[in-house]
């Protein structure tokens, strides 16, 4: 099949799982063909076959106060799919990829599958700003799918979608964030809890700080490892300076090579408000890492509490500090809670076990 797949192309959740489904499926052997305004994140180092990447133009304009992607990207989609005969539309987070995807189809009639992935339905999907025309565009899509059951729900929810949407989760390379020797650390000779994400409000870093701040004097070989950056940033700085954690705390910004961080680690932690399935832990939980996580969102779908990770209700920061405490100091519990998040992984989250489903929706909307 020949595919045209859409994504923001940063370091988000949904913008990493479609371009890694992306790369998957050329692997398989179709031809995939990225439409957006840059080269993604997961494809700017290295070349991968089957795999190319049209970007968009945005036209800036003194009569534009914002510049109208939407209508430019659906404009690109059109002629990508004339020119390379495209079979189908893959778009990733509804806004505006959906929309985009939909004046695409009646330009050129080409089908289209929409994946949500959380805050383009609980959050951004809920305004009233954005809420009609993504559920329009999401309802006309051929296929719909969404990351976990509660994702689905949420969209009938609070979007009223009233069409068919298929759970399928997210997967990740189990060859690649595995259990495996440390090969560099930020600290020497300390046991790390690491926590990665894109440092939005909805991450709730800050609750991690304060949480830290409240067993750092208890386990004085831990320190706190934060990977990724963003808007809260400051806001996290603020606290390491207020709690005296400046050198027990290491932000070291984006990395690429997350897997070598986590092989690093001793535990994971993400206390996010609301989540769909989100790649970070699936990484950590692949490196066979004791997790704990806010029970929010999908979460709960993926984590059985005290079974393959720890659960804590989200805002509770004692209860988040208790269970750092516990995985940070009973190697028994934090090896027998990393072994079965390894097997949650290699038995649910893997691209063998996903691939093939969404294989089958393509094949269903082309028969």
């Amino acid at each position: 099949m020949r595919i045209g797949v859409t994504v923001y192309p940063g370091v988000g959740g949904s913008g990493l799982l479609g371009t890694r489904l992306g790369v998957e499926l050329a692997k398989r052997g179709h031809e995939v063909r990225f439409i957006t305004y840059e080269v993604p994140f997961e494809l700017q180092e290295g070349r991968h076959e089957n795999v190319k990447v049209d970007l968009v133009d945005v036209l800036e304009y003194p009569l534009f106060r914002y510049p109208p992607y939407t209508v430019a990207l659906a404009s690109r989609m059109a002629q990508v799919v004339q020119k390379h005969h495209l079979d189908l539309l893959h778009v990733h987070y509804a806004i505006p990829h959906a929309a985009a995807a939909f004046i695409a189809q009646q330009m050129t009639g080409v089908p289209y599958v929409v994946t949500l992935h959380g805050s383009d339905v609980h959050t951004l999907g809920a305004d009233p700003a954005y809420q009609p025309t993504t559920r329009y565009a999401v309802e006309a899509a051929n296929a719909v799918t969404c990351v976990t059951k509660h994702i689905c729900q949420t969209a009938e929810q609070t979007l009223g979608i009233r069409c068919s949407i298929e759970p399928i989760t997210n997967f990740t390379d189990p060859s690649l964030f595995k259990p495996d020797a440390c090969e560099y650390s930020l600290g020497e000779e300390k046991r790390q809890l690491i926590h990665v994400s894109n440092f939005r409000p909805i991450k709730r870093v800050s609750d991690l700080v304060t949480a830290f701040a409240q067993i750092a004097d208890k386990i004085p070989d831990v320190e706190l490892l934060l990977i990724g950056d963003g808007p809260t940033r400051p806001e996290v700085d603020r606290l390491v300076r207020k709690f005296e954690l400046n050198d027990r705390v290491k932000c070291p910004g984006f990395k690429r090579d997350v897997f070598q961080y986590l092989r690093c680690a001793h535990a994971f932690c993400l206390t996010s408000e609301l989540e769909g399935a989100p790649l970070s832990l699936l990484e950590a939980m692949s490196c066979g890492l004791p997790v704990v996580t806010t029970s929010v969102g999908g979460i709960p779908e993926i984590i059985q509490d005290g079974e393959n990770g720890l659960l804590v209700p989200f805002g509770d920061l004692d209860a988040l500090a208790d269970k750092l405490y516990a995985v940070l100091t009973d190697s028994t519990l934090a090896g027998d809670l990393g072994l079965a998040a390894r097997q949650t992984i290699l038995e649910k989250h893997t691209a063998d076990k996903i691939l093939p489903r969404y294989e089958a929706i393509y094949e269903s909307i082309l028969s």
